[in-house]
């Protein structure tokens, strides 16, 4: 062991495993630490930035909010709409028209008081009519108050969120005068600012910096969402899934990753009280690290130069040891397709010359071995096989003259006529040497010989049903006697003692590339013990074994066919015993007698 040991410490492979790490792991290992710290710092400060505009976009929408909400508690104790409230029926056609004029001035400045102002009005409930900056006095209330109605009945001010008869989100802020109830009064006039959805959207391109980031207004308690990057709106779903969770956890905002479709994302967030909406942003975290210019192009320098350094050490490598070794295996390979060919010595006086030479002398003794081996396994299959055939039980011979001399006694000339003919098919056909080998459809008819003969001997008590042979199995070769040895089982174990009513069926039936042959009985049935212990029997082998019967046709199969065929048994539907004969589908054209 030790002597092994120091052999393996002399090769030159262990030199090269160590010198390739000593080379390669300080600069990968040097490029893996720099990238990793760029990476980090740029995550931080990115994601730094990013919880910077969201906190800046929020604090602009509510300012902006704020401020439109104070203009509205300004217009509250406008005199204007005090006169137009309580005192229009006063006023005189050309006060009542400059009144209207002026209140609708001052809705068009609260519109134009800020970016995200859509639209203003003045619901006048005294009146039932409304006021716009878009257009002049109605005839009624217009179809915008159904947003604020519920300051008839709550008074104060807020914000409402609203869908209109064609499905479209909109946002209000809204107040009513008076704002709380002192008095049983009902409110006079309700003022309300719509706000500009598409203004807040075009705002919220600002998050839009890269190719799959995006920016959203999600609401806690309907459905609205305002987004700029209607491409990732498969997003938004899970998105406001996990926002919801954050706001039931009191979490109100945040930095961190969020993994979707197997991509990671950076996402800041937080809640605005005031709107009770969430201001999200995202930004694919492969993105964020691109910009690492200066990180990127240290990692590529040192790529390219690790690549040229293992290309060159690989070629010196491949010229030691991998080119040698790879036409081995190659030989290797040969030899597992049955080519046993030698193989070129190598140039060089190294190892490698030894284990060439020792490979050449290995396939030379292989070769005489193989051809002995093959010589003597033909011998011994065909000594076997022509063994096994002679083997056939020959005591049915015997009851075939105590048959004829019972038919001669009374004088059944006919009958004896039928069974001498079947007798001279039967010896006939097991007595040719001619072929060990013969048609699926000569065995079968042979099968109905011999069932013939047992009809006679057995005066009609036992009926043998043979199904009928596919057109395309006829031309299977199989070996002689494989299936009347099995209808004789039936006839001898199972049921020879029986007065009546006997019955013995022959099934075919195919499966994929095998063919199934089953010989079936009514007769006296096995107990598990003796079934298994019969199955057992059928997987022994050894030239001690002697092979009739059964056994006989078992291993002629597995001779013919291989190890996977042969003979099964198992109880039959019938009461008795089920014996099936497995064999290979497949016809191949055998020079056969006439008359086979």
């Amino acid at each position: 062991m030790p002597f092994a040991s120091r052999r393996w410490r002399l090769t030159i492979f262990p030199k090269l495993f160590f010198a390739f790490m000593l080379l390669v792991a300080p600069l990968y290992g040097t490029g893996l630490l720099m990238n990793k710290l760029g990476e980090s710092r740029l995550t931080d400060e990115l994601s730094n930035s990013l919880k910077s505009k969201v906190d800046f976009f929020l604090n602009n929408i509510e300012v902006e909010n704020e401020h439109m909400i104070n203009l509205l508690q300004e217009y509250m104790i406008d005199k204007d709409l005090q006169h137009l409230t309580y005192l229009n029926e006063t006023l005189t056609l050309f006060e009542f028209t400059e009144v209207i004029r002026r209140v609708q001035s001052k809705l068009e400045q609260l519109k134009g008081s800020s970016i995200y102002a859509l639209n203003a009005n003045a619901h006048v409930l005294t009146l039932q009519r409304s006021l716009s900056s878009e257009a002049s006095i109605s005839s009624g209330l217009n179809e915008d108050f159904a947003a604020v109605e519920a300051l008839t009945t709550t008074s104060g001010s807020g914000i409402f969120y609203w869908q209109d008869q064609n499905q479209h989100d909109r946002m209000f802020l809204a107040i009513s005068y008076p704002g709380v109830k002192l008095t049983p009064i009902e409110p006079g006039f309700i003022l309300s600012i719509e706000l500009n959805l598409e203004a807040m959207k075009h705002a919220l391109i600002a998050f839009h910096d890269y190719e799959q980031s995006g920016a959203a207004l999600i609401h806690t308690k309907n459905s609205m969402v305002l987004t700029n990057n209607k491409d990732r709106d498969d997003m938004l779903p899970e998105l406001k899934q996990m926002l919801m969770e954050k706001y039931k956890k009191h979490m109100y905002e945040g930095v961190e990753s969020f993994n979707y479709e197997k991509k990671e994302y950076v996402i800041a967030y937080k809640y605005s009280p005031t709107l009770d909406y969430y201001l999200i942003s995202y930004i694919p975290l492969e993105q964020m690290l691109g910009a690492i210019d200066t990180y990127s192009n240290l990692l590529w320098v040192l790529s390219f130069i690790s690549f040229f350094i293992i290309i060159a050490y690989s070629y010196w490598i491949y010229r030691l040891i991998h080119r040698p070794l790879q036409n081995l295996i190659k030989a290797f390979r040969r030899v597992e397709h049955g080519q046993l060919s030698p193989i070129v010595l190598p140039k060089t006086n190294d190892e490698f010359l030894y284990l060439f030479q020792r490979f050449n002398i290995m396939m030379e003794n292989l070769n005489v071995l193989i051809q002995q081996v093959y010589e003597q396994r033909l011998r011994a299959q065909s000594s076997e096989l022509k063994q096994l055939q002679a083997q056939i039980n020959p005591h049915f011979l015997y009851n075939t003259y105590f048959i004829l001399y019972r038919l001669a006694k009374l004088n059944d000339n006919e009958s004896i006529a039928h069974f001498s003919q079947y007798l001279g098919e039967y010896f006939q056909y097991i007595t040719r040497n001619a072929t060990e080998e013969v048609s699926l459809e000569s065995e079968i008819r042979h099968s109905k010989t011999y069932a013939e003969i047992q009809k006679i001997r057995f005066k009609g008590r036992i009926q043998v049903e043979f199904a009928e042979l596919p057109s395309h199995c006829k031309s299977i070769v199989v070996p002689r006697l494989i299936l009347q040895p099995l209808i004789e089982n039936s006839y001898k174990h199972g049921l020879e003692v029986r007065r009546k009513n006997g019955l013995i069926r022959v099934g075919v039936h195919t499966e994929g590339n095998d063919l199934f042959i089953s010989v079936e009985d009514n007769g006296d049935p096995l107990s598990v013990e003796q079934l298994q212990q019969l199955n057992n029997s059928l997987d022994l082998h050894g030239d001690e074994l002697e092979y009739t019967g059964l056994l006989n046709v078992h291993r002629r199969l597995q001779i013919r066919f291989g190890i996977h065929y042969g003979i099964t048994v198992a109880h039959s539907e019938l009461g008795g015993l089920m014996v099936t004969i497995k064999l290979l589908n497949k016809s191949e054209d055998i020079a056969l007698e006439r008359g086979n």
